[in-house]
């Protein structure tokens, strides 16, 4: 999880003032996917690349595998399951709001 966390927060410290507020998000991004790997719903808010602010209702738990397999980690990317629209979706990390 230690490896995780910073391959999070390296990938994500362009986006923040120092590293630490970067370690900061990255570990709250890794409590909200433990919430998704181990809880039915999980509620959290992120900003769309247009600029609206979505509440999403999501999770990882029994949950079909994407189309096309397996594919490569992306350390900038939180992929879940939408309970909502009940297809897969993708948001920036950095475009999380906690």
């Amino acid at each position: 999880m230690k490896s995780r966390l910073f391959h999070i927060a390296h990938s994500i410290k362009a986006s923040f003032r120092t590293f630490a507020e970067a370690l900061t998000h990255a570990w709250r991004v890794i409590r909200l996917q433990v919430a998704l790997t181990t809880q039915a719903l999980v509620n959290f808010t992120y900003k769309k690349i247009d600029g609206t602010i979505r509440d999403a209702v999501g999770t990882l738990v029994n949950k079909p595998a994407p189309k096309g397999g397996h594919r490569k980690v992306n350390h900038t990317l939180l992929t879940y399951f939408d309970l909502q629209q009940n297809d897969w979706r993708c948001a920036k990390i950095v475009n999380l709001l906690f």
